[in-house]
């Protein structure tokens, strides 16, 4: 496995756990949409670029547009944390985003390195990609067979989670 998949996962987990313990919204809603971007890079860098560009415009793009306005809209403000108050941790943060980046662009730079050199990912060639019709075809035929149920499964998952932060959020409200 390449190591920049390997950082990318790494981070894609770090920023799903801030995530979860961020008091908050905001912050909240910006860790997903990196979790999001960490995913379609990860499907970009396995060669299903369809996902990875469906990945970006339709969950980091308008997925998180509508989770913002709502935000918003509930004036979510309690929780907020300015770095003014505990430069430490603003400084921490600085710190480990900038070795974050490095290790990444260090770790792409090997995975094009390694892939250039004519070593493969994955069990579809692109010529298996090609004689089988192209990534569309391969994708639709995969999730539409193999991994329907799963499919199927991740989104009612994102529905009762919308929903239920929803009446969470309106329950303060209230």
């Amino acid at each position: 496995m390449s190591p920049v998949i390997i950082i990318l996962c790494v981070v894609s987990a770090v920023l799903a756990l801030t995530m979860l313990f961020t008091k908050s919204p905001i912050t909240s809603a910006l860790c997903l949409l990196g979790v999001l971007i960490m995913t379609a890079a990860v499907y970009g860098l396995i060669g299903e670029h369809l996902v990875a560009t469906i990945q970006l415009v339709v969950y980091a793009g308008a997925i998180m547009v509508l989770f913002i306005f709502s935000i918003m809209l509930l004036n979510l403000t309690e929780g907020e944390n300015d770095f003014k108050q505990n430069p430490a941790v603003f400084i921490a943060g600085i710190a480990l985003g900038l070795a974050a980046f490095g290790a990444i662009a260090y770790a792409i730079i090997r995975h094009f390195a390694t892939h250039a050199a004519g070593k493969e990912m994955g069990i579809y060639s692109p010529e298996k990609i090609a004689e089988l019709g192209g990534n569309s075809i391969v994708l639709s035929h995969a999730l539409f067979s193999q991994f329907y149920v799963s499919f199927e499964v991740i989104s009612l998952a994102l529905l009762v989670a919308v929903v239920g932060a929803v009446v969470l959020a309106k329950r303060k409200v209230d």
